[in-house]
């Protein structure tokens, strides 16, 4: 667009010349690279935008109403999308019909092409109105939550918060699919006799549990006494029936989904505020507990580990949610004065405008690059923050469900063009916007999509409305006004110096605590396996088996010792007599590299018996050879 404004600015300083008879000297417009012509790149956005509405419409929507049908076959399960979309379809249907019928009243012609136009502007004003709402949130929020990232105490007792507010969902999700469970599986003892589709469609339903899950519920015996087989109170005709285990089968797939995406967060919440006690634990001690941390494929040293979490990083989230607060002051700004065009007071366009005039096409990437990309975090975080949404949820490694990634997928496609055309708005490339400054050149993307100002009652208001709204939207998240009025209703918030607030973030601190007893008590286990194998461990060398050092060995028959020939009863007496005789060694002489020693059947000690050969006497097959 730069370059092309390049061409339009010599060939209007010609025609000037020529006008003036005056003489002209033709300047050249550097060419960037990778230079597309018009046609290509409006082809290219019109191939784009269509295939994104397509999706937002149309194919997503089928998608999701597709993973969450209860339905068996892939026939039964588009039939049900088809019907859950119908009525969504149809109230959009009668909306644009009543329009078009009122245009038409009014006297307006109705062409296909400004048909077009006029439905692709208002659907990008509908978005851009909840681009405002998403904005005024996130522009906020993402600078202060990376900033207070680096606020140890504010995240640790933020994560024990979480923990505690977890801790009801996860319960419930568990209750859920444990009672959904135990409906299932009665359904299939009820049908196991029967022949038919519906034994085979009840094994599915069943299959659908996660096995871990059921084998915890088979063995636990508190779920056995919960539970009461159901099969005699319930009809086996009314078990069987399709419509009943279409709708069983949904419910199992809405209670699982919901019972993995708590476990996921549930793992996630508690494996962060265990990673923070660490840090807290190691700015106390100077040392690292890396046991909670990231994996990394290859060693780090520790104190670089040390410096890195406790110093290093809080420096990093501070300077990035600095960074991140420059750029929400200039944007800012720039939102609330893109319709001054003259002066130019739009901070963003005189950036870029500062970079064309030098030709500095790389510039212009990289700034719009960061621009835009800070414009979808801001939005696309304030989504997921809202508690309106919290079905869909977006977890690491593999745990998100089909529902939650194909909504992500539909605001991906229905935000895009009002981001992309508020953003051209906001550094004065919209031609309507910037008509009176004789900028001259139109982009392609506007040219497909259309401008803010197409709808009269949009046009009238957009450059009073629009940056109110985005102020009102900032000052309120600023004071957490909407924080302070869910609090006030009931609904759990974490909001500094609070009584309920303390109470559940003590709560959340004593769950991390039976987390970390719970680990510590499974490392120990570990720790002691590894040891006693350790002891038991032998050694080949030379065709004969040493015993490896260690206080005794349980694998070698007590008989043994009887049958020695280098064994006689008068050592026995004579232990007898001995005030060490029923002495132990000290745990201690395990780490030592003393003379291997063995306690006999009345506990004397003897060296010599690691010479003893293994055939003397017959290992044992059994528990009772042992003992």
């Amino acid at each position: 667009t730069f370059y092309r404004k390049c061409g339009f600015d010599q060939e209007v300083k010609h025609n000037e010349s020529l006008y003036n008879n005056v003489s002209f000297e033709p300047f050249e417009c550097e060419e960037p690279k990778g230079y597309i012509s018009d046609n290509t790149l409006l082809s290219t956005w019109r191939v784009i935008y269509w295939l994104a509405q397509l999706l937002t419409w149309i194919v997503l929507p089928m998608m999701q109403s597709y993973s969450n049908a209860g339905d068996f076959t892939p026939t039964g399960k588009l039939k049900t999308a088809f019907y859950n979309n119908a009525a969504y379809y149809g109230t959009y249907g009668v909306i644009f019909v009543f329009l078009v019928f009122y245009a038409v009243g009014k006297g307006v012609s109705l062409s296909f092409e400004h048909l077009k136009i006029l439905l692709i502007s208002a659907s990008n004003t509908w978005g851009l109105f909840i681009l405002v709402v998403l904005l005024g949130y996130g522009l906020v929020e993402v600078p202060r939550q990376l900033w207070q990232m680096g606020n140890r105490e504010y995240r640790i007792n933020k994560a024990y918060f979480d923990i505690d507010k977890l801790s009801t969902d996860r319960n419930d999700a568990e209750e859920a699919v444990r009672e959904v469970y135990f409906e299932a599986k009665d359904a299939l003892n009820i049908l196991q006799n029967q022949r038919g589709l519906a034994r085979h469609k009840a094994q599915v339903i069943v299959s659908k549990f996660p096995s871990d899950f059921v084998d915890e519920l088979n063995q636990s015996k508190r779920s056995g006494a919960e539970h009461r087989f159901t099969s005699n109170s319930v009809d086996s005709n009314i078990v069987s029936n399709d419509k009943y285990l279409i709708r069983l089968h949904k419910r199992v797939i809405d209670s699982i989904q919901n019972y993995r995406r708590t476990q996921a967060q549930w793992r996630a919440s508690i494996d962060t505020a265990l990673y923070l006690e660490d840090v807290e634990q190691a700015e106390r001690t100077g040392h690292f507990d890396q046991r909670h941390s990231i994996k990394l494929p290859f060693e780090i040293p520790e104190l670089i580990l040390f410096l890195w979490h406790v110093h290093l990083k809080r420096f990093l989230f501070h300077a990035v949610g600095a960074f991140c607060i420059f750029l929400t002051l200039l944007i800012m700004w720039s939102e609330c004065t893109f319709f001054i065009v003259s002066p130019q007071l739009s901070l963003a366009a005189r950036i870029i405008n500062i970079a064309a005039d030098g030709s500095h096409y790389k510039y212009i990437q990289i700034i719009t690059i960061v621009l835009i990309s800070y414009l979808g975090i801001c939005a696309y975080y304030t989504v997921f923050k809202l508690r309106v949404y919290r079905y869909y949820h977006l977890d690491p490694h593999h745990m998100t469900d089909e529902n939650s990634l194909l909504f992500s997928a539909m605001l991906i496609c229905r935000l895009t063009p009002p981001i992309c055309l508020n953003f051209l708005g906001m550094i004065h490339l919209d031609s309507h916007i910037t008509s009176g400054a004789g900028f001259g050149v139109e982009t392609q993307f506007t040219k497909l999509m259309g401008h803010l100002d197409v709808l009269p009652i949009i046009a009238r208001g957009i450059n009073i409305y629009l940056p109110i709204f985005i102020v009102l939207l900032a000052l309120g998240t600023w004071f957490r006004l909407g924080t302070r009025l869910m609090h006030s209703l009931g609904i759990d918030q974490f909001i500094d110096n609070d009584d309920i607030t303390g109470e559940m973030v003590q709560g959340g601190k004593s769950f991390v605590a039976l987390e970390r007893n719970r680990i510590n008590r499974g490392r120990a286990r570990d720790d002691r396996h590894k040891r006693w194998s350790e002891k038991t461990t032998t050694s080949n060398r030379g065709g004969e088996t040493k015993l490896m050092p260690k206080e005794y060995d349980d694998t070698t028959p007590i008989m043994e010792y009887q049958e020695n020939p280098a064994f006689d009863g008068n050592e026995l007496e004579a232990g007898s007599s001995d005030p060490s005789f029923h002495q132990v060694p000290l745990a201690s002489n395990q780490d030592n590299n003393e003379e291997d020693t063995l306690l006999d059947l009345t506990g004397s000690f003897h060296h010599y018996v690691s010479d003893r050969r293994k055939d003397q006497h017959p290992t044992p097959s059994n528990i009772f050879d042992d003992l």
